[in-house]
């Protein structure tokens, strides 16, 4: 019964972010995809520092982006990227997170 519950509480606590926030996921797709381009495979919304922020996550150039949005505003308030490298010796692929790919305001 608890995992019921726990999913229950999350469904509870997932609704009450998305009625915080006065942007869509709609409208912060598009601002994620006008700022960095690439094709979106996740969405979520997410509490940060006492902030509503949806997190979007972007394929782009062979790498995988996260932007994160106000939730708010709909400004672009960070992105970042994960960059894959083969490591050909090894045969095994190497991530490299790079903060800040772009900050920009919208």
């Amino acid at each position: 019964m608890k995992h019921k519950h726990d999913r229950v509480m999350q469904a509870k606590r997932i609704v009450a972010l998305i009625s915080a926030s006065s942007v869509t996921i709609d409208q912060a797709i598009n601002v994620a995809q006008s700022s960095i381009g690439g094709t979106v495979f996740d969405a979520k919304i997410k509490e940060v520092d006492e902030r509503v922020v949806w997190r979007i996550k972007l394929l782009t150039s062979g790498r995988e982006v996260k932007v994160y949005i106000d939730g708010k505003s709909g400004r672009l308030l960070e992105a970042k990227a994960k960059i894959s490298v083969v490591d050909k010796r090894a045969d095994a692929v190497k991530s490299d997170l790079v903060p800040n790919l772009q900050s920009a305001t919208r």
